[in-house]
């Protein structure tokens, strides 16, 4: 009910709309000025014919937003597709981004990291040893320029380095991204500054790296990443990414192009047409 209210109230719905209803009426008025009826019940019969075409045309535009699946969107020139999908099932010439906590850690114990987490697959999925990952992570030249304190102490376990949020490690086709601070339980949250902050961070990362490739992203936040001093609804994360990914100035260009991936339990609280306003509105 609120995406029905949403284009209903939309000025730019109505005004698309009305484009060829508007069109049929104009010539069918020039027509019946200049053409002789031998009733003006035939000129009645026109104008109800008119009427009815345009409230089905009108009617019909209304389902296909309602029902629309993904979308594509060109915001400032970089194309971002928004869909349903599994992150694994895109080949090795994609870039596909998974987010980690701000140590980079990789036990995959139910305690750090679950195994039922994006994280917790890809690691189960491609190591059943983290060490070598452990140890090039540590010796990564970029990601040592984005360290922000060592000898962190951790009562629960885990890494001991951590780093700002949003930097990014380069494992193959994989984009791993410090995306969540931990506290003291090992409990993953963050504050909205933080959030688009590192949203920010992430997009300027992922630039000088993607290589004119297709990068995938999952709707980040998402998870088990707590809010500390807000709520988002799915839509209103989005919604921040796609504003972080605008003022951040980054272009991807053809052939490249940015994918956001949604869950399945996401995706049908997404309002795909509420999303058209970063295009028209140059939000």
């Amino acid at each position: 009910m609120g995406k029905l209210k949403e284009i209903i109230k939309d000025k730019d719905f109505w005004i698309s709309s009305w484009v060829i209803p508007g069109a049929l009426f104009g010539i069918a008025t020039t027509l019946l000025t200049f053409i002789e009826f031998d009733h003006s019940f035939d000129k009645i019969n026109i104008l109800i014919g008119l009427v009815v075409l345009s409230f089905i045309f009108i009617l019909c535009k209304l389902i296909k937003n309602l029902c629309l699946k993904n979308i594509i969107l060109n915001i400032d020139g970089s194309e971002i597709e928004i869909k349903k999908g599994d992150i694994f099932t895109f080949p090795s010439d994609v870039y596909k981004v998974i987010a980690f906590n701000e140590y980079f850690d990789t036990a995959v114990d139910d305690q750090i990291i679950s195994r039922a987490s994006l994280n917790g697959q890809y690691l189960n999925k491609f190591y059943s040893d983290t060490t070598d990952l452990d140890k090039r992570i540590i010796q990564d030249s970029r990601l040592q320029l984005r360290i922000v304190e060592k000898n962190v102490k951790r009562p629960l376990g885990g890494k001991k380095t951590r780093y700002r949020l949003g930097a990014v490690f380069k494992d193959s086709d994989f984009f791993l991204v410090a995306f969540s601070k931990f506290d003291d339980e090992n409990k993953a949250n963050l504050k909205l500054h933080e959030y688009a902050n590192c949203l920010i961070n992430f997009w300027n990362e992922v630039n000088g790296l993607y290589a004119q490739q297709e990068v995938v992203v999952p709707l980040l936040g998402s998870g088990i990443t707590r809010h500390k001093d807000f709520n988002a609804t799915p839509h209103q994360l989005l919604e921040v990414m796609l504003w972080t990914f605008k003022i951040s100035k980054v272009k991807f260009r053809e052939p490249s192009k940015v994918t956001i991936l949604l869950h399945e339990k996401h995706h049908k609280e997404i309002n795909f047409y509420k999303l058209k306003e970063f295009e028209k509105n140059n939000i």
